[in-house]
């Protein structure tokens, strides 16, 4: 069972950088796109003002193919045309997809926003290469996530496994995608390790949204095709047995909307500790957000989901 959209298009935001990191996101990204023709992928790098690359006051020329042929070094171009170009490798951006290109001034940038739209003939997708001008990463990441109505946002923190010479003010290091995590309404993974194949594990509470998290992981996991686990901590053995009703409660109404449950389990321990200990067995992490505004987040240090957040080697997600 696949369940489509409200919108009718299942949107994907993917934050790129140019380490391998966002790379890896972007090919998870896609694992949503292989069966389902209405997922549509954008792909953001986010440029300072006055970060035009040393070329002065170049203009764009009007209606002259789209930008990757103007052969500028335009900051993030390279790192948006590799993305393209692993793209073309997983099978999209065929000869059925036509390429039309947006450019929008920007205060105080000379170059301006661009956007790259390409779309299939045949399925009617969009894929979107987007280069936005923002003073700040976070602010310019929450800017186009509100934009759009996405219903995944994937970020990457780049690692050792970044180029030095792209050590930059334009890198996502961990600090900034736990901010966009902490501050978008919506739901947002930041992938570190994302191994195909080894499925979500989510981990659930006794709560009513918990269990409205669950379900839509579930709608999630099924268009990837990845296998749910579920799993909840309990804090003793006298708890146990309430943390077993919770895990066959929410098994039940998964499985009442037609999708299937791997596993379930539960143990007794430290939360955060046995969470990120699991998660390492598995492509991702999927907690609940709290009820908590975007203002309230931003305060808010030792909850479950924000110590995973920082800790768990495996990538996680936030679903709201």
């Amino acid at each position: 069972m696949t369940t489509a959209p409200p919108n009718g298009r299942f949107n994907i935001l993917v934050c790129i950088d140019g380490s391998e990191a966002s790379y890896r996101g972007l090919r998870y990204a896609t694992r949503f796109s292989l069966d389902h023709d209405d997922t549509d992928i954008s792909l953001l790098y986010i440029r300072r003002p006055d970060d035009d690359g040393g070329i002065g006051n170049f203009t764009p020329p009007p209606a002259q193919g789209n930008i990757f042929e103007w052969k500028i070094e335009l900051p993030g171009l390279k790192k948006l045309e590799t993305a393209r170009d692993l793209l073309v490798d997983l099978g999209f951006l065929g000869d059925e997809w036509q390429a039309r290109d947006i450019h929008t001034k920007a205060r105080g940038s000379h170059l301006g926003d661009h956007r790259i739209d390409y779309i299939s003939n045949r399925t009617g997708q969009h894929i979107r290469l987007i280069v936005r001008v923002a003073e700040d990463l976070v602010k310019g990441i929450l800017d186009e996530a509100h934009f759009y109505d996405y219903q995944i946002v994937i970020i990457s923190a780049s690692d050792s496994d970044h180029d030095a010479a792209d050590t930059n003010d334009n890198c996502i290091d961990l600090e900034t995608a736990s901010q966009v995590v902490l501050q978008h309404d919506g739901t947002v993974i930041l992938a570190r390790e994302l191994e195909e194949g080894h499925g979500h594990l989510v981990c659930v509470s006794d709560s009513t949204l918990s269990k409205e998290m669950a379900l839509k992981d579930a709608r999630f996991a099924d268009r990837c095709g990845c296998p749910i686990h579920l799993y909840h901590v309990a804090k003793d053995e006298q708890a146990r047995e309430n943390g077993e009703r919770i895990i066959a409660e929410i098994k039940a109404a998964i499985e009442a909307e037609g999708f299937s449950v791997l596993s379930s389990e539960v143990e007794i321990g430290e939360p955060v500790w046995r969470i990120t200990e699991k998660g390492k067995k598995h492509s991702l992490i999927v907690l609940t957000a709290s009820q908590k505004t975007a203002f309230q987040r931003l305060w808010t240090k030792g909850s479950v989901s924000h110590e995973v957040l920082q800790k768990a080697r495996s990538s996680v997600m936030i679903v709201r």
